[in-house]
């Protein structure tokens, strides 16, 4: 409790090595601590970053710069050799806005979609405090028609993991919370008049929906897709043929997975979709 309150107390300044803060909040103490609010803002790739340090992907940007950083710089090698930093990125599952934030100084403009306004409102806030012009936020969840659907809240520090899947091992169970979907190809089209280069989705398992929803806009715009995929749950692809099968039969897939086979059932992985015009 002294290191917690010690920690709050000086939170954030120059005299704590940000490497100590890490190992003080990892500790078993500040973890049995872990509903104070520590804010914080920091410099993000020549822009700026709010964030609150007991959300997970705030943590990673304070400590390490950036979350998933791996993905990011993808996102900017593609953005910048392919489009010249001029192409149309899609956020879908934006979060807390963190690849929207850094994608707006690599494409012409970002459209983030994020159906929890907990954490939509962080995206906002995150845009006005860049004085950003070229993001927009839909507040509403991406699927194959329109509906209200019920949203499980996220149950833990990730307030990324809210889903509209009640398999999920990190949300609530059950819910009679419900937020709206809407057709993903409908809805483009009414707000979406350029060509769309690169789409990213983190749907916590609700992704089938998503890529059904957008099959006309994939079609037609042929974009470079990055998502997390989540087999084994009820809603989700049941097998490799059938995901294949949902695009266009001229993509190349390239998945990378954390040590685990395709064809076994788990909730995370990551497939990278690269037309094969990019490979050869």
């Amino acid at each position: 409790m002294f290191l917690a309150n010690l920690l709050k107390s000086n939170w954030y300044k120059p005299v704590i090595p940000r490497k100590w803060l890490r190992f003080l909040y990892r500790s078993e103490i500040l973890e049995s601590n872990n509903d104070m609010s520590l804010p914080f803002e920091i410099d993000f790739f020549g822009m700026k970053y709010s964030g609150n340090i007991n959300n997970v992907i705030d943590f990673h940007c304070f400590f390490y710069g950036a979350f998933e950083k791996g993905q990011l710089f993808f996102w900017r090698d593609i953005a910048e050799s392919l489009f010249k930093n001029k192409g149309t990125f899609v956020d879908i599952g934006a979060n807390v806005g963190q690849h929207s934030i850094y994608m707006s100084k690599k494409a012409s403009i970002v459209h983030a979609f994020e159906p929890y306004e907990v954490v939509c409102k962080k995206i906002t806030e995150k845009i006005q405090l860049n004085g950003l012009t070229n993001i927009v936020v839909h507040n509403v969840g991406i699927g194959d028609k329109d509906a209200l659907m019920p949203f499980h809240k996220p149950t833990g520090n990730n307030l990324g993991v809210g889903t509209f899947v009640g398999q999920h091992d990190y949300s609530e169970t059950t819910s009679d919370y419900q937020l709206p979907v809407v057709s993903g190809d409908d809805y483009f089209k009414g707000i979406i008049s350029q060509e769309v280069n690169m789409i990213k989705i983190d749907v916590e398992g609700f992704e089938k929906h998503v890529i059904i929803g957008l099959n006309k806009t994939i079609t037609e715009h042929r974009p470079i897709i990055v998502f997390e995929l989540g087999l084994g749950l009820d809603c989700s692809f049941s097998s490799n043929s059938e995901l294949i099968d949902s695009f266009p039969s001229d993509y190349l897939f390239l998945f990378l997975t954390y040590g685990i086979s395709l064809e076994t059932k788990i909730n995370e992985k990551m497939a990278i979709f690269v037309k094969k015009v990019f490979i050869n």
